[in-house]
């Protein structure tokens, strides 16, 4: 590997048009008022945390873009904070912002888990694809990746839907 483990770097088009897309995406999630509010909340802090692994993995490398996504993931303890208590925001077992509030700690444990794969097999992490082959780096994933994602994911299930409080 040719870079320290922590680097910053420019931004790349993939890097600039998915922070956009995550500011429209978040202003309209905040400023609008739509029936299917409830089912929009809970697709965007669960899909957020499933879209940075699978899609954002190599951006997330980038230290200057990590720490955008973990402004974000500050935004969100404020959307959380706004909206837990909206009884019109009530899924069954609890708020359906209730995945906002753990969107910091997942990008910790990705960094965490992308250490790991560099101490175990002195590779970048990647995640996992239907063809085998990553999205980014084009290399083979290998059961070392693969079962690092599923430690990222069974934490993910964990936080997100495993401790939201029955309110029924």
């Amino acid at each position: 590997m040719n870079k320290t483990i922590f680097y910053f770097e420019k931004p790349s088009k993939w890097d600039l048009v998915t922070i956009l897309l995550y500011i429209a995406l978040t202003a309209f999630i905040y400023l609008t008022n739509i029936p299917s509010k409830v089912d929009w909340l809970f697709g965007y802090s669960f899909g957020t945390h499933l879209f940075l692994y699978f899609f954002n993995y190599k951006s997330l490398r980038k230290l200057n873009i990590w720490l955008i996504w973990i402004i974000f993931s500050l935004i969100h303890i404020y959307l959380y904070r706004e909206y837990v208590d909206i009884s019109s925001l009530q899924m069954f077992r609890g708020p359906a912002a209730h995945g906002l509030q753990f969107t910091w700690l997942l990008l910790i444990l990705f960094q965490v888990l992308r250490l790991l794969s560099i101490k175990i097999q002195n590779r970048e992490l990647v995640a996992p694809a239907k063809s085998r082959t990553d999205i980014w780096d084009n290399r083979k994933v290998t059961l070392v990746d693969f079962i690092l994602f599923v430690i990222y994911f069974t934490i993910m299930l964990s936080l997100d839907l495993i401790t939201m409080p029955n309110t029924m």
